[in-house]
């Protein structure tokens, strides 16, 4: 009997996946717990095991789709079993003479929904406006929708002695995004899923929620101290900056709520505990793992958690809980030589906190001598939608008190 691998929902935030890569192909054969396509989804790659033993007689989502959270991705079964998919013929079935299938491929005409419409999928509309074929010229494919092999197929047999598109209809059918043409010696590679996804929600931040960033400085040179001090102390807990400042931040989200906070839908959620993400930078992209309650932990505590969530981002074994549910993030390129930057604010988050490296530089004090000072450049980008200026400030300002006199926290 066949059985639907769909696609999971790795966690509470997660609405779709994007297919990264299949690992195997219709017709193969698969255990039970073997891996079948790998995925990304906003926060990591993972992979999709095979429920049962068998063989993949379907593949439904193509390489580069977002298929939603439960929507169908593949079929396993016994060989030769005919499989239905929502009504439809599913568009590959396994069968023992699957590799000679390939040679012949049976077109049929073009069919169109109830409401008129043409049946394409995702993958095959995006190999569209790249060539610039109008979808409805497309008359036969090969299964139940338009897919990225009839959209090939019919721009490699279009006739050449076509007039060219007028200027509007080149213009209307052009990509909205510029195409750059590879010169010699140029290297072309493509988009990991990763990246696109990364891609995908930074502008979906961007365009959804309104992004304003206020800057300070602060002089650390009492958290330099306290740090030394503790990394003494405590000879097999190496602390570092955005340790600490895991604990600030936490510390003066406690005294403004309404800044760890998300908007869903029509309201507010004032969220309870106080998890702090913390932006870790890997090859392929950014990972944000979870420091949990950050609020109840001491620096000793949340030095251990994140270090060992660090190394599990590195080698890419963190879990989707260990991803997820974060109320705030903080994002350090001090490490990276950055003086100052605006970050793009991780939703449903309606904060995030950008962090500079230290400088050595000339300050005032309290008696006007000008004297040498420890700097750090503080940015905070605030969803506008949650709260005004002003109560951004006010937990910008309590950030900067913590790290100049980390005593504060305390009192």
């Amino acid at each position: 009997m066949a059985t639907e691998i769909k696609m999971p929902q790795l966690g509470l935030t997660m609405t779709e996946g994007t297919i990264a890569a299949w690992l195997k192909k219709v017709g193969d054969p698969v255990a039970k717990g073997e891996p079948i396509v790998e995925i990304t989804t906003d926060k990591l790659t993972n992979e999709i095991e095979s429920e049962v033993d068998g063989v993949l007689l379907a593949i439904i989502a193509e390489e580069g789709e977002d298929v939603p959270v439960q929507g169908l991705v593949a079929i396993v079964g016994e060989p030769g079993e005919k499989v239905e998919v929502s009504g439809e013929k599913a568009e590959a079935i396994a069968t023992e003479e699957a590799p000679q299938a390939a040679a012949a491929v049976a077109v049929k005409p073009v069919e169109k929904s109830e409401g008129g419409r043409i049946k394409v999928s995702p993958l095959a509309k995006k190999t569209a406006e790249k060539l610039g074929i109008d979808l409805s010229e497309i008359t036969e494919i090969t299964g139940s929708r338009i897919r990225k092999e009839d959209v090939i197929r019919y721009s490699e047999n279009k006739p050449k002695t076509e007039a060219a598109p007028t200027a509007s209809a080149a213009v209307e059918s052009a990509a909205p995004a510029p195409v750059v043409a590879p010169v010699a010696g140029d290297i072309v590679k493509p988009l990991s899923g990763m990246r696109k996804v990364i891609g995908k929600r930074m502008v979906e931040s961007k365009v959804t929620a309104p992004h304003v960033t206020l800057t300070t400085e602060a002089n650390v040179d009492k958290m330099i101290a306290l740090r030394t001090k503790l990394n003494e102390k405590a000879k097999d807990v190496r602390m570092s900056y955005t340790d600490m400042l895991v604990k600030m931040v936490a510390t003066a989200l406690l005294h403004v709520p309404m800044m760890n906070a998300s908007i869903s839908g029509d309201n507010l959620i004032l969220h309870r505990d106080v998890n702090i993400g913390v932006a870790v930078a890997l090859d392929e992209g950014l990972v944000v793992p979870v420091v949990k309650n950050a609020e109840r932990k001491g620096f000793a505590e949340i030095s251990k958690e994140a270090k060992a969530l660090i190394g599990k981002a590195r080698e890419n074994k963190l879990s989707m809980d260990e991803l997820s549910g974060a109320t705030f993030t903080i994002s350090n390129l001090g490490g990276f030589g950055i003086d100052a930057f605006n970050p793009i604010i991780n939703l449903p988050e309606s904060g995030i906190l950008g962090v500079g490296r230290i400088v050595r530089k000339p300050i005032v004090n309290e008696n006007d001598e000008i004297v040498p000072g420890s700097m750090m450049a503080l940015s905070l980008s605030f969803d506008h939608r949650v709260v005004d200026g002003a109560l951004a400030a006010q937990l910008l300002s309590l950030i900067k008190d913590y790290v100049e006199d980390p005593d504060q926290m305390y009192m």
